[in-house]
């Protein structure tokens, strides 16, 4: 289930005509999944290799790099929106 500042902010994207979104701290898709639903494309970062095969086998097919946020740009696109939800960094 997504975070409630998912559900909130769901609509905000579509009507600013956000279609490709990078989400940092993917972990394993609950967030964005909501997105998705809404038709937006979505790129994701995630430190925990075993956060990632949890999306995947909940079957979340969005790209996702595998790294620390702190180690960004993984790529040279930029991005319409972004959207964080407890990603910690120190």
């Amino acid at each position: 289930m997504p975070t409630d500042s998912a559900i909130l902010i769901k609509d905000f994207f579509p009507e600013r005509n956000v279609k490709d979104m990078l989400l940092p701290g993917i972990g394993y898709g609950r967030n964005a999944k909501v997105f998705i639903e809404n038709g937006i494309k979505v790129t994701g970062i995630e430190i925990s290799k075993t956060a990632i095969d949890l999306a995947r086998e909940n079957g979340l097919d969005s790209r996702i790099f595998h790294g620390s946020v702190t180690d960004m740009p993984f790529d040279d696109k930029l991005y319409n929106g972004i959207f964080s939800h407890d990603s910690l960094i120190e």
